[in-house]
């Protein structure tokens, strides 16, 4: 036994021997500028600084980090100079090796504790045994004194109640104890598998190999088996020193800085790393009798970076930067009798100047700004993009889950109040969509996103809110309103005999849209529908007979939904009042034709 305990005492102060490794000072996380599709971290340490040449190590950065976006920075009356950065890598060993004991001595704890089940259940095995002998004692005596005197019946129902409760809380323990074994095998699974992951397969099989070995040996006391366990040992140990599978890399930043004189500086350095981004939630809160909304904005936040962010700094920007910027060339288009093509350089002078100018959005006016609260967050516009800065300091951890933050809440009224009404399309939907005209004069761009509907302080859905940039007009869907009914009918189909004889045919849709108001209050509603639209020649495609003329909107107009086809009416319906909208749609088309839309 004495032969075993000093193999295991080898065993964990060999594997434990805390080999050296290069010190790395630590730096923290002060400011994070969040991207849309990247962020920029700032970190920063407090230096000691000797004459002459400082040659520094910071450790613990995350391997995702870019290596060519490291920059670094010392304050701006400081005298030194930063020489040189230099990004390297970093094998965790000393970490794995780590992870690798503390997993060994959870499963040590996890066997020990199955071990202690297992004696239990030796001594319940040894106490039903006791109970047998009894009951076999009772039934040889039973049949004695039937054959001699009469029984004592007491002293029998005394031996039957004792065994039988005996029995049943031992039955009882016996399930509690392959509950609980039950658990510990599935631990035990749980992190083999963890191991043999961290540490690899040669090092696991070595590892279960001179644990079953040791277990053996314990159960069986043999002496002799110490021999095979030492070759184990051996093995385990140059593994454990030698660690070759998935170790853990730590990017670091070696830095050299010359100062004239010894003395302490604040160290600040910068990079970006992907695996994160964020994108704008909106709560929108629609007042249908004030005529005002309340848009409350939020930042969506995906940061799976593997470090955790905590009392930070946080800003958001609208951009999505790109690791290379390199605008197309345009290809000449040119006419000429076969010669070598010559490349000529394209002009982007004024047109380029006139379209930045045109594209440039508004940024939020000095008296605005002036009315913001000390605790609101920033906005203002940084070149072709808007930057949002939180006044406080904000804890993100890396995960898997998103995590909304609140930026601020805008009220549209008053010279910017929103413009109500109702769309149908008959068509499609039974019934309404409430919507709402409103420009963006919060000075911050509108990006896409899901936003949460509440009208009249009733939650009605979610939908989806459209890019807004500063100044620039947009509609909100609202909900949708059941007590306005929309249909639409084919009151009449036919072909015209007199277009067949001439080799035509002529097909009439005759629809009628009805639009019903069941509100008790009159609205205004656009109504839409499709029309038939050719896009060959040879088809001819018409409405006649028009009860109700398109509604005139030059914007419209110019819309892909218009030259798809779509119109529209505006109706304005008091309470209870209905309206009918006929056409006719006309198709002419050669009969030797196959039309393919022909309903």
């Amino acid at each position: 036994m004495m032969v075993f305990c000093v193999i295991a005492g080898l065993w964990y102060s060999a594997a434990g021997a805390d080999d050296s490794e290069e010190k790395a000072l630590s730096s923290r996380i002060t400011a994070v500028k969040l991207y849309q599709n990247q962020a920029a971290i700032t970190r920063t340490v407090r230096l000691r600084f000797k004459e002459g040449m400082n040659r520094i190590t910071l450790g613990s950065l995350p391997p995702l980090l870019y290596d060519w976006s490291v920059r670094g920075s010392l304050p701006r009356n400081f005298t030194g100079s930063i020489v040189s950065l230099e990004v390297v890598k970093k094998a965790l060993v000393k970490k794995k090796r780590k992870e690798i004991l503390d997993i060994e001595d959870r499963l040590k704890a996890l066997r020990e504790r199955d071990q202690f089940f297992v004696d239990e259940l030796k001594i319940i095995q040894s106490q039903e045994k006791f109970l047998d002998s009894i009951m076999d004692f009772t039934n040889q005596t039973v049949s004695k004194e039937l054959m001699t005197r009469i029984p004592d019946a007491k002293v029998w129902d005394n031996t039957l109640t004792y065994t039988a409760g005996k029995r049943k809380s031992l039955l009882a323990r016996k399930r509690e104890i392959e509950r609980e074994r039950e658990t510990i095998g599935k631990n035990i699974q749980k992190w083999e598998f963890e191991l043999s992951q961290i540490a690899g397969t040669s090092y696991f099989s070595t590892y279960r190999s001179l644990n079953t070995a040791i277990l053996t040996n314990r159960a069986a006391m043999q002496i002799q088996q110490f021999a095979d366990i030492s070759d184990r040992y051996a093995e385990r140990t140059r593994i454990l020193k030698n660690p070759t599978e998935k170790v853990d890399i730590e990017k670091r930043l070696a830095v050299e800085i010359n100062t004239p004189a010894p003395g302490e500086a604040d160290f600040s350095f910068t990079y970006v790393i992907p695996n994160t981004s964020w994108e704008m939630k909106y709560d929108v809160r629609a007042d249908s009798a004030e005529k005002r909304i309340g848009l409350f904005v939020y930042g969506n936040v995906y940061q799976m970076t593997g470090e955790n962010w905590e009392d930070i700094m946080l800003s958001f920007s609208t951009g999505a930067p790109a690791s290379a910027i390199s605008p197309p060339g345009l290809k000449p288009w040119y006419l000429d009798i076969a010669a070598p093509s010559r490349s000529e350089a394209l002009d982007y002078g004024e047109g380029a100047a006139a379209e930045r100018k045109t594209a440039k959005k508004k940024a939020i006016s000095k008296a605005d700004m002036d009315r913001l609260q000390p605790d609101e967050t920033e906005i203002r516009e940084k070149g072709p993009y808007f930057e949002i800065s939180f006044p406080g300091r904000l804890n993100i951890a890396s995960s898997a889950k998103y995590q909304k933050k609140f930026i601020r809440e805008f009220r549209l009224e008053k010279g910017s109040a929103p413009r109500f009404f109702y769309e149908a399309i008959p068509a499609d939907v039974p019934s309404a969509y409430l919507k709402a005209a409103v420009r963006n004069t919060t000075g911050l761009p509108w990006l896409a996103g899901e936003a949460q509907i509440f009208l009249d302080n009733e939650f009605m859905g979610k939908a989806a809110m459209p890019a807004v940039a500063p100044d620039m007009a947009e509609e909100i869907i609202l909900g949708i309103e059941s007590r306005i009914a929309a249909k639409k009918e084919l009151v009449k189909k036919y072909e015209d005999a007199a277009g067949l004889l001439r080799g035509k045919r002529r097909i009439l849709y005759r629809y009628k849209l009805t639009v019903e108001n069941r509100l008790p209050r009159g609205i205004e509603v656009f109504v839409h529908d499709a029309l038939p639209l050719s896009r060959n020649e040879k088809i001819d495609a018409e409405v006649k007979n028009l009860s109700h003329q398109f509604l005139k909107d030059e914007q419209f107009e110019k819309t892909t939904r218009y030259a798809q086809g779509i119109r529209k009416w505006k109706l304005d319906l008091g309470a209870g009042a209905k309206a009918e909208i006929t056409y006719d749609a006309v198709i002419s088309f050669d009969k030797a034709l196959q039309i393919q839309g022909v309903r």
